[in-house]
């Protein structure tokens, strides 16, 4: 039986064929710059650490104050754009990203870039949610799987260019270029979505809630610590006992002060919600898969096939590529039959990668690896659009922002733990064994994402 995406709102009056182009462009816009600020830093870092004249290990908080950003805020963000209205939060969102990107590439010392950081990763968790919402508006019911699978295309095709593009920028204009790249798109997307994208009206029923959210920023936070400081400060080191203790202490004051919430940020029900439970699953080990992946596989080839930052990048668009050919079919495949084969098909392809990774590492097989590539960038538009999609079918049209939010959130921290492992495990004598270790992880993320697919569908089945 198919499933349908249902929400309670009224049809919105579909926009003319300009305006609705316009529209998108500008929130493609706008989230592919949020896409690319998460990997195009990787390559500036060294750069970095010598022209400001401190270690990699202090330059690292310039990749970790963004994730963890960006995880504390998504699900306050969401819940903005719900409580205000989404594309009033949304343009509030870009102005700040732009001008935090300024704030950035101007940096004398590391210390302001990192803060610079942080804001800028706080207002990539409003153009995230608010871009993902947004493009609901622009298009009937029948053409939103498509919409959001384009809009999903563009942001892997962000992702996977981030490396390419620092790689380009930073020998010819020095590192604050991948900061000053930011502000003409980011003015022109502002400009596109103020002009031709509708303003859905805020929503009367959803406070702000602004204890919860207090509560979820500190735990968020926390989590992110765990998965992260082990690396650098030891597994059972002062600092990690104590992130330790306050995520589990956020999380419980969370549940006490979320179920006594007039207007929750989280409503908790929902959390047994079948297919939000699918969305946030998949969206988890969607992170967990690519941030590991994408953490070892440029040093890998730089180690063992000797491929500078270029060749790298250029190899990585087959996932990029690959990506950006699928998620339009994958939206038409989700707005006929529902996003649960999708995602299944996705995981399934995710374990084909982690095979070819392992059997490349042994092998030191460049052509195996390419091949994963291709799977790689099938898997990945296969799970990213129907999940947020599964998420948004899950909840009324006025908490959209909300589940946005909760499935990125999810999503971030999956990314962190991922990074973090895997940056452990390929520090192993030797890039094969260290890749073939990370291959490993990455057919668990695989295999577990399958399951909790295959399991939570059965008893949804089961149940009816």
């Amino acid at each position: 039986m198919s499933e349908t995406i249902e929400t309670s709102a009224p049809e919105p009056t579909p926009a003319s064929p300009a305006r609705r182009t316009a529209g998108f462009l500008g929130l493609a816009i706008a989230s592919f710059l949020g896409c690319v600020d998460l990997t195009i830093v990787t390559t500036a870092l060294p750069s970095i650490t010598h022209d400001l004249d401190t270690s990699l290990g202090v330059a690292q908080l310039v990749l970790s104050a963004f994730l963890t950003a960006l995880a504390m805020f998504m699900v306050t963000a969401g819940r903005l754009g719900d409580h205000l209205g989404r594309k009033q939060t949304l343009l509030i969102g870009i102005a700040v990203f732009v001008l935090a990107s300024v704030g950035a590439a101007l940096s004398p010392s590391v210390g302001p870039l990192v803060v610079a950081r942080f804001v800028q990763g706080a207002a990539c968790a409003i153009l995230y949610t608010g871009t993902s919402t947004l493009v609901e508006t622009l298009f009937p019911a029948g053409a939103r799987g498509r919409a959001v699978g384009r809009l999903y295309a563009v942001n892997g095709v962000g992702l996977a260019l981030g490396p390419v593009l620092g790689g380009l920028l930073v020998p010819a204009f020095g590192w604050a270029a991948v900061f000053w790249i930011n502000v003409p798109f980011g003015v022109a997307a502002l400009a596109a979505i103020a002009v031709a994208v509708p303003a859905p009206a805020p929503s009367p029923r959803v406070g702000l809630d602004l204890p919860g959210q207090a509560l979820v920023a500190v735990t968020v936070a926390a989590l992110v610590a765990v998965a992260s400081l082990p690396e650098t400060t030891g597994r059972l080191s002062t600092p990690v006992v104590i992130a330790v203790v306050l995520a589990v202490l956020g999380a419980a004051a969370t549940a006490v002060v979320e179920r006594r919430a007039r207007t929750p940020l989280l409503r908790l029900a929902l959390f047994t919600h079948p297919r939000f439970r699918v969305a946030l699953a998949s969206d988890f080990f969607l992170a967990v898969f690519y941030a590991s992946a994408l953490l070892v596989l440029p040093p890998y080839l730089a180690d063992r096939h000797a491929l500078d930052v270029r060749a790298t990048g250029l190899l990585l668009l087959l996932v990029s590529a690959t990506m950006a050919l699928t998620s339009p079919r994958v939206g038409r495949w989700v707005d006929r039959n529902g996003p649960t084969l999708p995602l299944k098909w996705g995981f399934g392809a995710f374990a084909g990668t982690a095979v070819l990774v392992v059997v490349g590492a042994l092998s030191g097989s460049l052509p195996a690896l390419l091949i994963g590539f291709v799977f790689f960038g099938a898997g990945w538009a296969l799970i990213l659009a129907p999940a947020t999609l599964a998420a948004l079918s899950a909840v009324d049209a006025d908490e959209s922002g909300f589940a946005v939010g909760a499935s990125w959130t999810f999503h971030n921290l999956g990314g962190a733990l991922g990074a973090a492992v895997a940056a452990g495990l390929y520090a192993a004598p030797g890039p094969q064994t260290g890749l073939a270790r990370v291959g490993v992880v990455l057919l668990l993320a695989a295999i577990v994402g399958l399951l909790a697919n295959l399991l939570i569908t059965r008893s949804t089945q089961a149940e009816r």
